[in-house]
Parts: structure tokens; sequence; C-alpha cells
């Protein structure tokens, strides 16, 4: 399975942001690429009631899904898959002292797995990288990847990589990141394994291949999940 993650700054407006997808679309449809994942907040801070009608538009015009992050009413940081898909509301806003983060969001009420023929992804923003347990509901949940859209500060480059790297070795599952390429950060894709599969600095596509049948056997040689012992270290 091959999927596509767009390295993309934030746009200003719907027009201008599906002129800068609509090559990228089309490059990942002709390198066999079946989903695009998008960054968070692809527009900014800025609430557009047309980016949603103008996604589902572009994925079923390309007959391609494309995760896309962008700000819903509630006020929710959203992930949505288009043109049908689910939608995940990011449980954990950014509230960080000094910092410009998700101030006046409201947060999500839960995991949301997006069912992709037959592999299960959970589906995650940003600062939920800094929470295993999100990582781990999903992992006991069936999931064998992780769609994450970003926008993750540069200052934190190296800990984004790290916590990535972890998030994915601990579930024994593929994690892809699509990060916004105004930010500093970089895009970026491991395996089940921890290894780092590509990373992407400037504006443009990272084309990972996820080898589902290496995961079921790295699962099954080196059982984590099911040699976890919950009892043990309950909190309660």
């Amino acid at each position: 399975m091959r999927v596509a993650l767009a390295h993309l700054g934030k746009r200003r407006s719907v027009s201008e942001l599906l002129k800068a997808l609509l090559p990228l679309v089309e490059r990942a449809q002709g390198e066999g690429a079946l989903a695009l994942l998008l960054p968070e907040l692809v527009l900014g801070k800025q609430r557009e009631d047309a980016l949603p009608q103008a996604l589902k538009a572009l994925a079923e015009e390309n007959r391609i899904p494309v995760v896309a992050g962008f700000l819903a009413p509630g006020p929710r940081n959203r992930l949505g898959v288009f043109p049908q898909g689910p939608s995940y509301d990011k449980v954990h806003p950014y509230l960080a002292w000094g910092e410009e983060g998700d101030e006046g969001i409201a947060p999500g009420e839960g995991p949301v797995i997006w069912e992709f023929g037959d592999t299960g992804f959970g589906l995650a923003l940003c600062y939920d990288l800094d929470f295993p347990e999100l990582f781990r509901s999903y992992a006991l949940m069936g999931a064998e990847g992780f769609l994450v859209g970003s926008a993750w500060p540069g200052e934190y480059r190296e800990l984004l990589v790290v916590l990535a790297r972890a998030r994915a070795a601990e579930n024994q599952a593929y994690l892809l990141l699509a990060n916004r390429a105004d930010t500093g950060s970089p895009s970026l894709a491991v395996g089940p394994d921890g290894r780092l599969l590509g990373l992407r600095e400037e504006e443009g596509l990272l084309l990972v291949d996820l080898d589902l049948a290496f995961l079921k056997e790295y699962r099954a040689r080196y059982p984590i999940l099911g040699h976890r012992r919950p009892e043990a270290y309950r909190l309660w």
C-alpha cells in the first residue's frame, strides 16, 4: 500500500489551497498512491465553511481519499477524511505558556479509526504525539497505522522525530505524519520497528510504501501487545 504525504505550507484561501493541491493529487495518483495526507490546519486558524465541500469534491473528482486538517465548528481542530470518511477532533489541544497554540479550541472526545480497505488507521493531530495513551488505544483497537496531521514548531523538530519513532515502535504500527512546511519541521514516515522510512523538508510529496505483510510478521515474532501486564501497573 502506497500513501502520499503533502509537505505543504498553510494557504490563505480555499482557492489558493486547491491550486497548490491539484498537482500534488495528480502526482500522487500517477505514482500509485491510494490516499493523500495533508497537514494540520491547512488554512491556519481561519474557518472557511466552503473548505470541507471543496476537499470532498477534490477527492471525488480525482478518486483518491484526502485526509486534511482544518478548523471546524465548535471551534474544533479537525482531521477529516474526504470524500466520505470519518473525522477526528484533536483530543489534546496545545496550550503552552508563552506560545501560540489551540487557545479557544474545544477538545475532541476520543479516538477515531479510519477503516481503509482491510487496514485501520488511527487519526491524530500534532500535540497528540506527546500522549502515548491515545496511540496505544488505537493499537489495542486493531489499528495498523497512524495518520497524523501536524503544524509542529521547528524549535522542537528533534522532539517530533523522537516521539514519532516512539509511537510507531511501541505500538508496532506505521506512523505517517504530514507537517506544515511553514513551521520549520519535516514531514516523515516511520515503520513498525521504529525505522525512519522517509523525511521531507521542502514543499511537495513524500511517498511511503506500507508493507503490511512485514507488519503482521513482525508483530507475530515480537508480540509486544500480547506481553502487556496492565494489572501490574494499574493506577487505581
